[in-house]
């Protein structure tokens, strides 16, 4: 079930949504939590057991039940922070972002220049967005939040 990317457009136009959070490092639970009515499902790679391959794994899942893959990273892990958005995280929640310098680096590593640092490379997060690649980019890169 394509639906694109949702969340950000759901966040804006005010609706409240709901996450799950997922920590057992199992992509079925987190499919489950989706099939069970939750708009959203947080993968924690911080204290949770979700690894790389885990996160990558349920967020092909919850695109297919039309819910919102998110990913808490490792603290200061803005690399695999990147790898999740081309991954099609449709959000990222980095930890013990304490200070407007650190806030400042890791959203030019979440966001492609002009505006950031992040290189190319969404081959999965296309494909989940429902639009092409240069309208993909066209909207990333024209939007001064870089929202989806």
């Amino acid at each position: 079930m394509a639906h694109g990317f949702s969340l950000a457009r759901r966040l804006r136009a005010g609706e409240t949504v709901f996450s799950a959070w997922c920590v057992l490092g199992a992509p079925d639970i987190a499919e489950l939590l989706a099939r069970f009515g939750f708009a959203a499902v947080t993968f924690d790679q911080q204290h949770g057991r979700y690894d790389h391959t885990a996160t990558d794994a349920g967020i092909s899942i919850l695109h297919a039940t039309g819910a919102a893959p998110i990913v808490r990273v490792p603290v200061g892990d803005f690399e695999e922070a990147s790898r999740m958005l081309d991954a099609g995280a449709e959000a990222i929640i980095a930890p013990a972002i304490n200070s407007p310098e650190e806030a400042q680096n890791f959203a030019a590593a979440m966001k492609y220049p002009p505006l950031g640092k992040r290189s190319w490379g969404p081959h999965r997060a296309i494909p989940f967005s429902c639009i092409d690649q240069k309208t993909y980019l066209t909207k990333l890169i024209s939007s001064p939040l870089h929202s989806r």
